[in-house]
């Protein structure tokens, strides 16, 4: 390995090795590295905490839906067909869930091999309704305690109003 010594760089570069035939150079820490001044934004900080919550919640819940051997998206189809009362499309489901068509198809194959919906024949073969079995609607009588608990222990510290608020401007975001 190639190493020469830098004394005169004003970054206080202390090696510079030679990987690859290009220069690697470490620093030593003596001095802060070049950074953009950008403006404080109000609206980027509050975006970020945002994003933040939502990977929280959303590593959360993979660990709760993982323990039935299922996803969030998973779950989210068993109460959008729930919901619907009747069968639906896929690309209904696809929709409400805001998800491409190849992944609601994985995601009722899925939900379909463990008999909790049932694919329906219709006569319009590009179209394939979906309804919950007895064992899905069962799933979700058993299961949705500890889903609504998990909800209600996540958002615990806001007060009952400040839940209201927050789900009104959640949705606001969201353009509903």
């Amino acid at each position: 390995m190639n190493t020469a010594r830098k004394e005169t760089d004003p970054l206080r570069l202390v090696d510079c090795f030679l990987v690859d035939n290009l220069p690697v150079n470490l620093y030593d820490g003596g001095r802060m590295a070049k950074r953009a001044k950008i403006p404080p934004s109000v609206a980027e900080q509050a975006l970020v905490r945002l994003m933040r919550v939502g990977d929280r919640l959303w590593r959360a819940s993979d660990e709760r839906f993982g323990r039935w051997g299922l996803t969030d998206n998973h779950y989210n189809a068993l109460r959008i067909l729930n919901g619907a009362g009747e069968p639906i499309s896929q690309a209904q489901i696809g929709r409400q869930m805001l998800s491409s068509r190849a992944n609601v198809t994985k995601l009722i194959d899925l939900l379909e091999s463990r008999r909790l919906v049932r694919r329906l024949s219709c006569e319009d073969r590009r179209v394939n309704l979906v309804e919950l079995t007895d064992e899905g609607v069962k799933f979700i009588e058993e299961t949705a305690a500890d889903v609504i608990g998990f909800a209600t222990e996540t958002i615990k510290p806001l007060t009952r109003e400040e839940q209201k608020t927050l789900f009104n401007l959640l949705g606001k975001l969201l353009g509903e």
